[in-house]
């Protein structure tokens, strides 16, 4: 038996506020959580077609195509017509990326909030730590080939 605690465990309270400043967020200038990872994703990786944002997302292909409605209707970012639908190529309007960023300093501004009672150096090592699992993780999708 050990002491160990699973890590799920220890950060669902956090990443559930994550996820609360996140949609917060992003509803403040009328988009949901999704649309705003869209638009993270296009701004990005201008081009990178539907299929391959959605994949990225880990978010459903037939659930993507009413948000990309959205954002198309707001003029937030623009597909430029591919064989198929899932293959139109996405590119952010500078709406859209202003939007984005505006959306980000929202969320990092609850963030820093929420953070506010770690030190300096407790901080460096939590974006530190979250960016080397987020590397790791990339790496292993990518190793494991196109999700379905």
């Amino acid at each position: 038996m050990t002491d160990r605690r699973d890590l799920l465990g220890q950060l669902l309270a956090f990443t559930k506020e994550l996820r609360r400043t996140e949609d917060a967020a992003a509803a403040e200038h009328g988009l949901n959580m999704w649309q705003y990872a869209v638009l993270s994703v296009v701004e990005a990786r201008p081009g990178i077609n539907q299929a391959e944002a959605a994949s990225l997302l880990d978010y459903s292909r037939n659930r993507i195509v009413a948000d990309l409605d959205t954002l198309e209707e707001r003029g937030l970012l623009v597909r430029e017509r591919g064989a198929d639908r899932r293959s139109n190529a996405l590119q952010p309007t500078a709406a859209g990326t202003a939007l984005m960023r505006q959306v980000r300093a929202g969320i990092h501004r609850g963030e820093d909030a929420l953070l506010a009672t770690l030190s300096a150096e407790e901080r460096a090592d939590l974006d530190r730590v979250a960016g080397r699992v987020a590397r790791l993780m990339r790496e292993r999708r990518e190793a494991s080939g196109p999700s379905s």
